[in-house]
């Protein structure tokens, strides 16, 4: 089901009626909770703050106003226009107008009359007032309330006369608070030992030991993302990749140690404008980066700046404030106090943010700044930083790699090759001490065309490098003989030369480098392919925003570095093993390089631009013996090749070690520069300049800065005003988000709208005490969520409950625990922990799950090719999966992920035919079910002890009689059917990258899949109870 507006505004008034029990006519009416949400729904469009749009100059939100005119007589219901406009049948009169297709029920219109009966008594907003802390009511069944909500929740329970449900069974409890707090199942064993323990504080330790899982923060980080807007693309029509994980592990990180709130805003907002910002800090300015950018050729860059910086008005306003300051854009706001003004002199703050309005140098949007940047480039401003995943990874794999060639070595064939290799090879560095042979080469020039006289000029100099003079570029072809060995790598360096300046260029500050090889022998010359190449100093190259990270078919050098001299390394796609005569052919396409030197090598060093590494491999080399340390083996295996298969694993391991970059990782900041000119503009209208110019300042109705930074405001005083204690949206906010992530509706349920058109709480003093205690707690997160989730309130059955359906069908009284379906990233980590192919690690750069082929088709700016994970990283949790804002992975997006082109604080919850398609038929739920079914199959000797596994796996139960029976005897006609099509059965159990074992029969296996896939689809299975 989906919740609209209109049925949020039919709960609210039927929630009021219910609340304050219209029968009896001497009931008290409270503005806010009665009258606020009538006038605010159907009158103050017309009749509220905005003065462009208000007719007959009458305003209802004001009471001073609104007497004044008459329209309300407080205590005389029938000399006040509002009463007799709401109850005429005269259409010129009445009152909303039929025109605006609105219409009060006659509930509504009675209590507009009672309210006026009573004085007309109005209040300010409920939101925009600070909270104070109230007592905790005092209640009859004392020994129910574990903690201050309990008492709150008992209290409107007991004057309703209705009882509160009997506390979950723990099975129910635990599943509960596992998938609340981590968004993982708890595992057989977890349950077992939750079962056996018989103390009366067992839920009070579950909950600790879970708030300290790290997967805690994975759990709490997803909302956030949401309002923030995080993605792994920018949007618009290009929708090209941008670099900003960290910023992601940072929000995980922060909620894993439990960063105070307060400090977490600030970091995010303003963090580069603390004094001596950290790199953390830094990276936490990355919230400032992730409205959608756009170099979109013919954009234009101001009208692109006009939208980042409302787009970062409606980001901040939402994300802390749940306020709908975005309205006010274009008009004042129609139902707030919020001004154009105040959204102007909001986006000021932001004025200061580095920025271009279209990332690109089109000759029709020349962008300086940005000189040559294309659909390839990343977004600056960047910093590169430690990325923790990255060097676990690389360790990781390191470790692969050794194992991997010690592993080869174990082969008598190999062993012998070893042998005879490490002899050969100490001979060769005896002469060759730096591990490079470096001949006399034969040099000769080659004109850009045949008809051309040659330009350039070639000199060998005493140690063998070539100078190049002349203004061209020609190619360089370089020949020398060959000795006897092996030929793994050709090393080609950039020597400053005199002649030059000084520097490895004869003219200019850039050339890029092409090298090609070819070995001929006897008279017959072959091409020579190589599988990567590495330089010690590069421009960096990129495509879709990843930069290219080997040098293979252009080597750019660093325009930054001319003085220093560039060496870069091509490694053979198959190590050749050569013999004396044979000739070395190398062409280099050298642009404008000044001195150059080629020499060719037998081994692979890991980093043979390395000086240092380098000689450190050679030291152990020349001590190895028969018995080599790992980093021998793996050096003779990456030389050699001489084990064919290891070598095509270590050529993958090597490239997946690239990757991780020495577990650094680039990613998106805010800097600072002189803030832009900020003005109000008429309509929202980027190209009108007639508007009011603004500096920087609070929305005006609100408590204002104090303590503020003297001349103009800036981020800083803007997120220091955020977290006052006397502003009286934050806290609220947050504690009403956290109530909807742990009870499935905020005690306001509109909790991207706490303003005068969102829902007053059902219990206004829970969520004052609740927004006090989280600030006088020092804007603990954690604190507040073991409150919550070891309330009673939090611990009640959620089964339904007949009597209830018709007074408090919405159950917004909580007499019991709301059910809630996972969110979309959970569903996808459920099923992947109940099949035991979860990847545990912590943070780093996104995934790619299995999606459709052809799905980025239309994708284009550059073209997209779709490359899904082939190791364990396809099996990473949700909240890492590439989020392609344009084209949202197909399974998020069945299961109402937003795209997140913009904030949201709400997620709709839908109930369609795809979802139920997605858990059969996509291949990661396929995939699960199948390697869920090899565990099952491996886990009892019969069919009814498999099926409780099963049920014990994935629901934390054990399975009913009916459903084992209906289940047993689906698993018949599974078992029948794939008996007769073996065939079908082959391909059912390949869906996947995960092995499927060898000694299980496949048509035994096809049957329990798809009773997995069954139990897998059970909505209790993707249900919080």
């Amino acid at each position: 089901m989906i919740l609209h507006n209109k049925q949020r505004a039919a709960a609210r008034t039927l929630l009021a009626i219910f609340l304050t029990g219209l029968s009896a006519a001497a009931a008290e009416i409270q503005f806010n909770r009665d009258i606020r949400p009538i006038l605010s729904d159907n009158c103050f469009a017309c009749h509220g703050p905005d003065k462009g749009t208000r007719k007959g100059k009458l305003r209802l939100d004001d009471r001073a106003q609104a007497l004044g005119k008459e329209a309300i007589v407080p205590g005389n219901p029938e000399k006040s226009e509002l009463v007799k406009r709401i109850f005429t049948t005269d259409p010129d009169d009445q009152m909303p107008p039929a025109d605006s297709h609105k219409q009060l029920t006659a509930e509504q219109k009675e209590l507009l009359k009672q309210w006026v009966a009573q004085g007309a008594a109005y209040e300010p907003h409920w939101a925009y007032i600070k909270p104070t802390r109230v007592k905790a009511p005092e209640v009859r069944a004392r020994s129910w309330a574990r903690n201050p909500i309990d008492a709150f929740i008992l209290a409107k329970l007991e004057g309703a006369n209705i009882a509160p449900s009997p506390e979950a069974d723990k099975r129910t409890l635990l599943r509960r608070l596992s998938l609340d707090l981590t968004g993982l199942p708890p595992t057989p064993e977890e349950m077992s030992r939750f079962l056996a323990n018989k103390d009366n504080k067992a839920v009070e330790k579950e909950v600790e030991r879970l708030l300290k899982s790290p997967h805690y923060g994975e759990r709490m980080a997803a909302p956030w993302l949401d309002v923030v807007r995080f993605s792994d693309t920018v949007g618009y029509h290009g929708d090209q990749n941008q670099r900003i994980f960290p910023y992601r592990d940072y929000v995980i990180n922060a909620f894993n140690s439990n960063k105070p709130f307060d400090q977490f805003t600030i970091e995010q907002i303003a963090g580069d404008l603390l004094p001596s910002p950290t790199t953390e800090q830094l990276v936490a300015t990355g919230f400032n980066r992730l409205n959608m950018m756009t170099r979109e050729g013919g954009a234009q860059p101001k009208e692109y700046l006009a939208k980042y910086a409302a787009d970062r008005v409606r980001t901040v306003s939402t994300a802390w404030l749940g306020a709908t300051l975005g309205c006010a854009e274009c008009h004042d706001h129609k139902f707030d106090p919020f001004s154009t003004k105040d959204f102007y002199a909001m986006e000021a703050f932001f004025a200061d943010i580095k920025q271009w309005g279209v990332y690109s140098d089109y000759s029709y949007t020349p962008n300086p700044d940005l000189k040559g940047w294309s659909n390839d480039h990343p977004f600056p401003p960047e910093i590169q930083v430690q990325s923790p995943y990255l060097k676990r990874r690389e360790q990781q794999l390191r470790a692969e790699l050794a194992a991997l060639a010690e592993n080869a070595l174990r082969s008598g064939p190999v062993q012998l090759h070893f042998t005879s290799w490490l002899e050969t090879s100490k001979a060769f560095l005896k002469a060759n001490r730096n591990g490079w042979f470096v001949p006399s080469p034969k040099v000769s020039i080659k004109a850009k065309k045949a008809d051309q006289p040659k330009a350039t000029e070639a000199r060998v100099e005493s140690d063998n490098s070539i100078i190049l003079t002349g203004n061209s570029s020609e190619m360089v072809e370089v020949q020398f003989s060959l000795q006897n060995g092996t030929l793994a790598a050709i090393k080609l360096e950039l020597l400053p030369d005199q002649g030059a300046g000084g520097k490895i260029l004869r003219q200019g500050s850039s050339a890029t480098i092409n090298l090609t090889a070819s070995l001929t022998r006897d008279g017959k010359s072959e091409k020579i392919s190589f599988h990567d190449a590495q330089a010690n100093f590069s421009e960096p190259r990129y495509s879709n925003g990843h930069e290219i990270l080997d040098v293979r078919d252009a080597w750019r050098v660093d325009p930054n570095k001319l003085e220093q001299p560039h060496t870069a390394v091509w490694l053979i796609e198959k190590p050749l093993e050569v013999r004396e005569g044979d000739a070395l052919t190398v062409t280099i396409n050298p642009g404008s390089a000044a001195r150059l030197r080629v020499s060719a090598s037998p081994f692979a060093f890991e980093k043979p631009w390395d000086p240092e590494a380098q000689q450190a491999a050679i030291t152990n080399l020349l001590k190895a013996s028969d018995a080599p340390e790992r980093q021998i083996a793996a050096l003779h295996l990456a030389s050699t090749g001489a084990h064919e298969t290891a070598f095509a694993e270590y050529k993958k391991l090597r490239r997946e070690i690239l990757e991780c970059r020495n577990g650094l990782a680039w990613t998106m900041i805010t800097e600072a520069q002189e803030p832009l000119v900020t003005r109000v503009l008429p309509r929202g209208n980027w190209q009108d300049e007639s508007g009011e110019v603004v500096q920087p300042a609070t929305p005006g109705f609100l408590p204002q800065l104090t303590g503020a930074t003297p001349n103009r405001l800036n981020r800083l005083d803007l997120a220091k005003w955020i977290v006052s204690p006397e502003n009286p949206l934050t806290a609220r906010t947050m504690v009403n988000r956290l109530w909807k992530q742990f009870f499935g509706a905020g005690l306001s349920v509109t909790v991207d709208d706490l303003g005068w058109q969102g829902e007053a709480p059902s219990h206004p003093e829970l969520l004052d005490w609740l927004a006090v205690e989280f600030m006088e707690s020092g804007w603990d997160v954690k604190h507040m969520v073991q409150l919550m989730v070891t309330s009673a309130t939090y611990r009640q059955s959620s089964n339904l409950r007949k009597e209830l359906q018709e007074i408090d069908p919405n159950n917004r009284l909580l007499a019991s625990q709301n059910p809630r379906r996972l969110e979309a990233e959970f569903v996808r980590d459920n099923a992947l922990s109940i099949a035991r192919l979860i990847d545990r690690e912590i943070g780093g750069p996104s995934a790619h799950p299995y999606q459709p082929p052809g799905y980025y088709v239309n994708l284009q700016f550059p073209d997209r090719d779709y490359h899904p994970s082939r190791d364990a990283r396809q099996y990473r949790r949700g909240i890492y999966a590439h989020w392609q804002r344009t084209f949202l992975q197909p399974m998020l997006a069945n299961f109402d992920a937003p795209s997140r082109e913009e904030c949201t604080a709400f997620r709709v919850v839908s109930n369609t035919p795809q979802q139920a398609l997605t858990l059969l038929n996509d291949p990661t739920f396929a995939e699960a079910a199948r390697v869920f079914a090899q565990q099952t199959m491996e886990s009892a000797a019969d069919d009814k002890r498999r099926l409780q596994a099963a049920y014990l796996r994935a629901l934390g139960r054990p399975p009913q009689a009916n459903e084992a029976g209906s289940l047993l005897k689906f698993l018949a006609q599974q078992r029948e059917h794939y008996g007769s099509s073996p065939q079908e059965a082959e391909q059912l159990t390949k869906v996947g990258i995960a092995p499927t074992p060898e000694r299980l029969d496949k048509v035994e296996l096809a049957a329990w899949t798809q009773v997995c896939r069954a139990i897998l689809n059970l909505h209790e299975t993707i249900t919080i109870y």
